[in-house]
């Protein structure tokens, strides 16, 4: 009998837990609170083998039925009836051999095996009503959760609206208010017109610098570059030199080697001088200073897989794209060149918008664009996942991806840059770019930035 005082106990305490931020009234709080306390007696009773066995039995039915019959009749537990019918049939048997027993003996002694083997059963339907239960109140928690953040929702929107309304009155009456003195302001206006052409053509221009700057970048790398490796061959070639016995030839073969790698160590120093000053370019054009910051990694790509949807629905071929966001809330704040960055989600997400939308050219409006980001935080590193389902990368170009000037895009649609470019600014955060890929499902980016080095 102790098992049907300590399923009391469990009932009582699960309820209590079970109370969610709103909580139970005061009253059924005191009759959990009561009700713990005579299911601990009882258990504690029962193991001493005190009272009467008799009213120890009794009381214990008593105290499990009013539990039951608690549950199953005050509105605030109405979504716990589950959990009353989860032991009904283990105190149900219980209750069968207590009857059976005081009334005849004999036949308890008769039936006490089958009475088992229905207590076997009996907890065997407890643990199954239990995972239902435990199943039904995750999927409840979920709903919860979903009809509060639609909640939120719908009061963020009703708020805008109401800002928006107020902020339309406000312009209305200030139209209404300057509607006088247009006329005064034509010639201001035709001066601010013309200050905006002036403007618009220096933004052109850094937009053209920063072009030329990232067309001149890639070959300026492969000119430092060999020259460094230049220098290095030619110090090998110094050592084997030294190994041929003294001659002019040798020697003017020496000198020569000299002369090389101080023209080589020329070539570096002004190639490294050229490099820095397209960087400041580039710097200059894109308005920002290139500072490592402490950085909302999940507000950034809100922002900028939102910036690149509206750049693509604003293009002359939109599509319609289910664009995903899995992010992970508790990741900290990330020491990020964001500026560098914001153009990584940029590149990642509109290269997805792109190759859906040759698929949907390929197999028509049946196929649903979708674009997946996912962040996650892995303990000692931070994951970022840009995934489309696409129509895939070819293994045998898969590798080519990152380089410099290959792309997959027709005609002049692409310069080949934008993975290239990608690929620099996260090994410039000492992170690593790989690419997964299935023709005709999927392709995915992952971007795994060292924790530590953040």
């Amino acid at each position: 009998m102790i098992l049907i005082n300590i399923i009391s106990l469990f009932l009582l305490y699960y309820l209590k837990k079970s109370s969610g931020p709103q909580g139970f009234p005061v009253y059924l709080n005191r009759y959990f609170k009561y009700g713990m306390i005579a299911a601990g007696v009882l258990i504690i009773l029962g193991a001493s083998h005190l009272p009467p066995e008799f009213l120890y039995q009794l009381l214990s039915f008593v105290l499990v039925g009013a539990i039951i019959y608690v549950i199953l009749n005050t509105p605030e537990l109405e979504y716990l009836k589950t959990l009353a019918i989860t032991p009904l049939p283990i105190v149900g048997v219980k209750l069968l051999e207590y009857v059976i027993e005081r009334i005849s003996p004999s036949i308890y002694d008769t039936l006490e095996n089958y009475l088992d083997a229905a207590g076997f059963f009996a907890l065997i339907w407890a643990v199954t009503m239990w995972l239902n239960h435990r199943k039904q109140m995750k999927e409840l928690e979920i709903e919860r959760i979903f009809l509060k953040e639609q909640e939120r929702q719908l009061k963020a929107t009703a708020q805008q609206k109401s800002q928006l309304e107020t902020l339309v009155a406000e312009r209305t009456s200030e139209i209404l208010k300057q509607k006088e003195e247009l006329q005064d302001a034509l010639d201001h206006l035709q001066s601010t017109q013309a200050q905006l052409i002036q403007q618009e053509k220096l933004a052109s221009l850094g937009q053209l610098t920063a072009g030329i700057a990232h067309e001149i970048k890639n070959p300026l790398n492969f000119v430092n570059n060999f020259s460094e490796l230049s220098v290095d061959f030619l110090e090998e070639i110094g050592e084997e030199m030294a190994k041929f016995s003294e001659s002019a030839e040798k020697e003017n073969i020496l000198e020569l080697l000299e002369d090389v790698k101080s023209n080589l160590v020329k070539i570096r120093h002004h190639g490294s001088r050229a490099d820095s000053i397209v960087r400041s370019m580039l710097m200059h054009s894109r308005g920002g200073t290139g500072s490592v910051d402490p950085t909302d990694l999940n507000a950034l790509i809100r922002e900028y897989a939102n910036l690149a949807f509206h750049g693509m629905r604003a293009n002359p071929n939109p599509i319609n794209v289910d664009i995903k966001l899995d992010l992970d809330e508790t990741l900290p704040l990330i020491k990020l060149n964001a500026e560098d960055f914001s153009r990584v989600i940029l590149n990642l997400v509109k290269n997805a918008f792109d190759a859906m939308r040759d698929k949907i050219n390929e197999v028509g409006n049946d196929y649903k664009a979708a674009v997946k980001i996912m962040t996650k935080d892995l303990g000692y590193q931070i994951l970022i996942e840009v995934e489309d389902n696409g129509p895939g990368v070819p293994d045998e170009i898969k590798d080519k991806l990152l380089m410099p000037f290959f792309t997959t895009k027709k005609g002049t649609e692409g310069t080949g840059l934008g993975l290239s470019i990608t690929h620099d600014i996260i090994k410039s955060h000492e992170g690593k770019l790989e690419i997964e890929s299935t023709v005709g499902e999927f392709t995915r980016f992952r971007i795994s930035l060292p924790k530590e080095k953040l």
